[in-house]
Parts: structure tokens; C-alpha cells; sequence
């Protein structure tokens, strides 16, 4: 399954009258309800990573959601009304701040495609500003906490989440 529809979604600019949208999903419903908007020409992303598990001697692989209960749309007030039809969304988040979201949303892919490990971080108290410089996340900005030396904390503003990613202290750069 696709993360994104078209390919090109988050470099294309919206269309007057469409604005990006965040749809918080029922559990584990954000794949039917990418596959909902695809078959609707709805642009989308649904950011993924590959997690791969033993299961009764087996590995088995899979995509699974980078946000689980998430997925970023492209919709004109119509749509967005005509989307909480697919019986996938519980709530759906209008954003004022669309360069932001777009902003995040890039960060978010880049993180996906880096293969960096990263885990949600609810209780990292960030202490000093940084900035990545080097490596497949260079130029994004984030926190380092003293306790945590190495490990720097992605903040998406617009979800109100964390996340926690590992990094060299030599990729880094005071901010």
C-alpha cells in the first residue's frame, strides 16, 4: 500500500479551496481509510515504517503507521465532510497553520525514510536547542535532554506529540 497519494503529494501546493487536513482514525483504520481516499482522487499521506516481528518461528514483515490513529489529507470543506462518511474518522482536525503541518509532514517523511530508529517520547524534557547537520536528517531542528545524551526529541507542534530519535552527538549543532 502506498504512503502517499498522489506521489508527488507534499510538494504539490493545495488547491483554492482545499486546505491539508488531520484525520484522527478508529484503531488501526488508517490504511482502509488511505485506500478510502485514493479511490475518492483524494490526495493523502499516511507516513509508514517497516517493522518486521518473529511470530511462531517466522519473521514476518509489515508497514505499519509512524502516528498510528493518523492520516494527513488534502479536501475542500466538502470533502472533509464527505471523508467522515468513511466510518474510519472519529475526529478530524481543521489546520490554521498549513505551512507548519507541511513542515512536519516533510520531517515526518524524511524521518520515515531514514530508517532511524525513533519511539514517542510523552515524558522527554527537553533542555537545549539543536540542529541536525549531518546525516539523512540534516537541517531538522529539535531538543536534547541532558539525561538523554544523543537521543534528540522531534516535537510536532501541530499533533502536540513527541518523537525520540537516536543521533551522534558529532550530527549535532548547538542552535
Amino acid at each position: 500500500m502506498p504512503d502517499r497519494f498522489p506521489p508527488d503529494v507534499l510538494e504539490a501546493r493545495a488547491s483554492s479551496g482545499s486546505a491539508w487536513r488531520v484525520a484522527r482514525t478508529r484503531a488501526r483504520q488508517e490504511k482502509k481509510l488511505a485506500r478510502w481516499l485514493a479511490s475518492r482522487k483524494l490526495p493523502y499521506f499516511l507516513p509508514l515504517r517497516r517493522k518486521t516481528r518473529n511470530w511462531r518461528g517466522r519473521r514476518i514483515s509489515s508497514e505499519e503507521p509512524l502516528l498510528p490513529g493518523y492520516v494527513f489529507f488534502v479536501a475542500s470543506d466538502e470533502q472533509a465532510r464527505l471523508a467522515m462518511t468513511s466510518r474510519c474518522i472519529v475526529d478530524r482536525l481543521d489546520v490554521a497553520d498549513q505551512p507548519a503541518l507541511l513542515s512536519e509532514l516533510h520531517a515526518l517523511d524524511r524521518l520515515a525514510a531514514s530508517g532511524r530508529a525513533f519511539a514517542e517520547a510523552p515524558g522527554f524534557a527537553p533542555q537545549r536547542e539543536v540542529e541536525i547537520k549531518a546525516g539523512p536528517l540534516a537541517g531538522l531542528r529539535g531538543y536534547v535532554a541532558a539525561a538523554a545524551p544523543g537521543k534528540v526529541l522531534l516535537r510536532l507542534e501541530i499533533l502536540g506529540r513527541s518523537l525520540e530519535v537516536a543521533v551522534d552527538e558529532t550530527e549535532l549543532e548547538a542552535v
